[in-house]
């Protein structure tokens, strides 16, 4: 099973509402040994996606406390969140969409399939992300 070890970062520009925006990716381990700085980084993010993997129900399980650390260091609750149930091309699957929709319901997010390994859902998902971040009223 695949998951993320390390914190990885991406810079890319997207086409978002009729403007270009540039976009700072931070990919984080749920690893203790990244607590540290994973807590740096919420109190200054803009959005945010929690994803799980549909095959792994360890994964699901632990959506409420990625949520839970994210508000206690700094993401409000007024953060755009997605919750995102990934792999569903995969066999296997030990997590099925209603469980992830009552998750995301229940938090006052919204709810994504997708495939990281086909796009399927992934644009989408991305797009609805920044437009909810664009929406917000500036910070400061």
């Amino acid at each position: 099973m695949a998951h993320t070890s390390y914190i990885s970062f991406i810079l890319t520009c997207v086409w978002v509402n009729g403007r270009d925006v540039r976009v700072n990716f931070w990919d984080m381990s749920g690893s203790d040994a990244f607590f540290e700085v994973r807590n740096e980084f919420y109190k200054d993010a803009s959005g945010a996606v929690l994803v799980y993997d549909v095959t792994n129900r360890t994964s699901f399980d632990n959506l409420q406390t990625w949520l839970d650390e994210a508000r206690k260091y700094g993401a409000g609750n007024d953060l755009p969140i997605l919750v995102c149930g990934n792999k569903v091309d995969k066999g296997k699957r030990t997590v099925m969409e209603a469980e992830g929709l009552a998750f995301a319901s229940a938090n006052g997010l919204s709810h994504w399939e997708t495939s990281a390994q086909s796009g399927a859902n992934c644009n989408d998902m991305f797009e609805t992300l920044f437009k909810d971040v664009l929406s917000r009223p500036p910070l400061g």
